[in-house]
């Protein structure tokens, strides 16, 4: 791979190494030449280690790093502000993705501003991409490629709906109500693959926005949980959100190895406002 030939990756262990080979990168140095490297992979699902070795790494190194659930909020913490990339699964078509992506971004072949329009829709195609790429994976075993091909629709990426003309004062609803709806989406999974329904940004958009209603705070890993697609698609959606503006970071005044995640003022104006409007509409019902 000429991306992986043009890069010095170094792994935290014999054990992480194999993971990226069998992804398709190589390994070019040992650890103890982690000063040097441009990526560094390191396995923190069992815990994140008390001397994690960042220090010794550029601050431009990109930085990919296994995670569970019971670490990733320690681990994000830590990472905040490095260009990290967390994955929950070793699967090579997933280490490989979140390679390539950090890759382009060492390199500088990614967009130069993280903020920008290109920038986002890159990052919200990569996103649906790597969704796609995991039910695929899971389809493949039980279909032939023909079976695939007439079961997935073509989504249409122009369509934009129309300006509301009678747009409703942006009243917050009640965090009952919020909950309520997120518990009714969640009854389609009874009865289709959840996988059909896939929609992470407005799962975290509604969670947020009833937490914040309710006063609590929100960690990483709950917002994982929350989004109801697989972690490591959880975390790139969280990701892009952030950079778009929609949600906000911010370090637990309690806890310094933990983040949370806030929904942005704008984006909950906005969310209040599509309740008021559906409400001027008739209503969901709920």
């Amino acid at each position: 791979m000429s991306q992986a030939a043009a890069l010095t990756i170094v792994a935290d262990s014999q054990d992480t190494a194999r993971l990226i080979e069998a992804a398709g990168w190589t390994v070019t140095a040992a650890s103890d030449a982690a000063a040097g490297a441009r990526i560094f992979a390191a396995d923190w699902r069992m815990a994140v280690p008390a001397h994690t070795g960042l220090d010794a790494l550029a601050a431009d190194c990109g930085l990919l790093v296994l995670v569970s659930l019971e670490t990733i909020d320690a681990a994000d913490a830590i990472l905040h502000g490095r260009d990290a990339r967390c994955v929950f699964d070793a699967a090579p078509r997933t280490m490989a993705a979140e390679l390539a992506d950090l890759a382009a971004l060492v390199t500088g072949r990614s967009a130069s501003d993280p903020n920008s329009g290109e920038r986002a829709r890159l990052q919200a195609m990569a996103a649906e991409l790597a969704r796609l790429a995991e039910q695929l994976g899971s389809l493949s075993s039980g279909m032939d490629a023909d079976d695939m091909s007439e079961g997935l629709a073509e989504h249409a990426q122009d369509y934009r709906a129309e300006e509301p003309a009678d747009r409703a004062p942006a009243i917050p609803p009640s965090p009952q109500r919020i909950r309520h709806l997120i518990s009714m989406r969640r009854l389609r999974d009874r009865f289709f693959s959840p996988d059909l329904f896939a929609d992470p940004a407005w799962d975290i958009l509604l969670d947020l926005s009833a937490s914040r209603l309710e006063g609590r705070s929100v960690s990483v890993s709950s917002l994982c949980i929350a989004a109801a697609v697989p972690p490591t698609t959880a975390l790139r959606w969280i990701r892009m959100m952030t950079d778009q503006g929609l949600l906000e970071r911010r370090a637990d005044s309690a806890d310094a190895r933990r983040m949370f995640v806030d929904i942005a003022d704008a984006a909950f104006d906005q969310v209040s406002g599509w309740f008021a409007l559906v409400d001027s509409r008739g209503g969901l019902g709920v």
